[in-house]
């Protein structure tokens, strides 16, 4: 445990820690050897909890006693959560965004069935919520949220649960807009754990997503809003693997060994596991890792890496590879970027000044806010532009440059659409990294915009994709490290331009851009203007960016 608890005034006494470590290494001390008399500042419900636990020594109450201290002092006292174990590779903003989405989902859901009662959640104390959940039941409810049952130590919580003449039904609420097989691994085990428990009749067991062609019109209608769909058939067939997995996954808990599992398509499918840093090779990042190559299918990596080939020396079967993935190859092999003029001239020959560089940021909404926007709909906020008039002009970050942020508290749609329409130069090539998502981005304005439509569809007949010399086979580096992405594409060819650093931004990319603008709404102006700056030299550096790239291109 972190000795740095310690130097802080009510946070968790060195005596109760040493305790806790005894117990977990099977040696528990006696309470004779507890130093009971801590100095540190704890409210007189914490030290009930210590005396309590010096004289209960045994390993369940320990770990309930501990449980209980620390739900009791975190906040108030030293912030750590016990649940809280940190990963070697912590979840993204992407993952923190979907937690976010899930929860507002599921409050939405709630009104398939109002009026219903909604279990809370204690954390550590399990059987509590499973004891109100029965209370629930035994007092009438019919319709009830977050239902937690507890069966052979298996806990779980049912999203929506309704009554019918025919018995309950269970929901399982996805914030996704289709139906996935590890949903319907979710629904099972709750199948399993109710049927089990034999306390009521099952009637139906369904998956809840989102309706993808719901367009918000003033409310949320949760009819229209969501898909139901039964997965009876589904958990039933599921029942004997799920009670096998239950086995196999108890016999790992109770060893006191490691359990030994090769790394393979599950390390990232269906999310990515936060410990693959503890697992995976050492290698797998190098540039000549076999890991690195070019739109592989993982497990032709895993079995390669299974037979020994790790690196790209160890490569025979050469003819069974794409263009690019023997690009990588021979660009480590030679040291040096593989490049091939013609292909890169192909794409300057399409070029017409002035060149507008161009980048959208957007944010998505499981639960749309505005009229005509759907579920996870991509909703641009902000756009960077560099003007390059001419072949002779040179650009600083700051020349040239036109910029625009929504308010965060508005629909961003018609404001950044009128913007672009002053904006945007009305001839010459606009340049965008990965196109089509601009392109796209532009069409659903214009269907917001209809009045504007003609003009925003032009730009989109104007579009030329700066990253087709690169993933077309013009240009390759080893630094790239089997990626195309801006972020990889622009330190290995401009490495000696030390302004063009995403890492000295303090929002470094599209998805933090993202949660920081959505963590906008209803703030003040005083507390935003930090964050707007943040996200206008991100995206500003998005655009010179293409800039400092096509320059290099064009002087190959």
């Amino acid at each position: 445990m972190n000795h740095m608890w310690y130097n802080y005034e009510g946070c968790i006494p060195l005596s109760i820690v040493d305790a806790i470590r005894e117990v977990c290494l099977q040696k528990p001390l006696k309470a004779s050897e507890i130093d009971i008399h801590s100095s540190s500042k704890v409210d007189k419900n914490i030290r009930s909890s210590q005396t309590a636990f010096l004289a209960q020594n045994e390993h369940s109450k320990i770990y309930e006693l501990f449980t209980d201290f620390a739900h009791k002092s975190n906040n108030a006292a030293f912030g750590f959560d016990i649940n809280n174990i940190e990963p070697t590779n912590p979840p993204d903003e992407g993952s923190l965004e979907r937690l976010n989405a899930g929860n507002e989902v599921g409050d939405i859901s709630k009104d398939l069935f109002p009026g219903g009662v909604d279990i809370p959640y204690l954390p550590g104390e399990q059987k509590r919520m499973f004891e109100l959940t029965k209370e629930s039941i035994s007092q009438g409810a019919t319709s009830i949220y977050e239902a937690s049952f507890i069966f052979d130590d298996i806990f779980v919580r049912v999203d929506l649960m309704n009554k019918t003449e025919k018995g309950w039904d269970i929901y399982e609420v996805k914030s996704s807009t289709r139906i996935r097989s590890y949903h319907e691994y979710d629904a099972s085990i709750q199948w399993h754990v109710l049927k089990e428990l034999k306390m009521f009749e099952i009637n139906d067991v369904f998956i809840v997503t989102l309706n993808n062609e719901f367009s918000r019109k003033k409310i949320i209608d949760p009819i229209r809003f969501f898909n139901i769909d039964s997965v009876l058939d589904v958990v039933q067939s599921n029942h004997q693997e799920v009670k096998q997995k239950i086995i196999e996954l108890k016999s790992i808990a109770a060893s006191s060994e490691e359990p030994s599992i090769d790394i393979g398509p599950h390390c990232k499918k269906p999310h990515g596991c936060v410990y693959m840093d503890k697992c995976w090779p050492n290698n797998m990042n190098d540039i000549n890792s076999v890991f690195r190559f070019y739109r592989m299918n993982l497990k032709k990596k895993i079995s390669l890496y299974n037979q020994g080939i790790d690196t790209f020396e160890k490569v025979n079967d050469i003819d069974s590879l794409t263009l690019t993935q023997k690009n990588q190859m021979e660009a480590f092999r030679k040291a040096a970027p593989i490049i091939k003029k013609q292909e890169i001239k192909k794409f300057t020959d399409k070029i017409i000044y002035p060149i507008s560089f161009f980048d959208f940021e957007t944010f998505t909404d499981a639960v749309p806010l505005y009229d005509g926007q759907r579920p996870h709909m991509q909703m641009p906020f902000q756009y960077s532009l560099h003007v390059q008039n001419d072949e002779n002009q040179a650009l600083d970050i700051d020349d040239n440059h036109f910029e625009f942020i929504a308010d965060p508290n508005e629909d961003p749609r018609r404001a950044i659409a009128e913007s672009m329409v002053q904006k945007l130069p009305k001839k010459g090539s606009i340049m965008a990294y990965n196109e089509s998502f601009e392109k796209s981005c532009i069409k659903s304005l214009a269907e917001y915009c209809p009045d504007l439509a003609g003009e925003l569809l032009a730009f989109n007949e104007r579009f030329v994709d700066l990253i087709e010399p690169f993933r077309g086979g013009g240009y390759y580096d080893s630094e790239f490290r089997g990626s195309f992405s801006i972020k990889k594409v622009l330190p290995a060819i401009c490495s000696s331009n030390k302004e063009l650093d995403y890492k000295k931004l303090e929002i470094s990319n599209g998805g933090l851009a993202s949660s920081s603008y959505k963590g906008l709404r209803n703030k003040s102006n005083e507390d935003a203007q930090k964050t707007l700056e943040d996200l206008y030299q991100y995206c500003r550096l998005d655009t010179y960016a293409m800039y400092a790239i096509y320059q290099k291109i064009i002087q190959i």
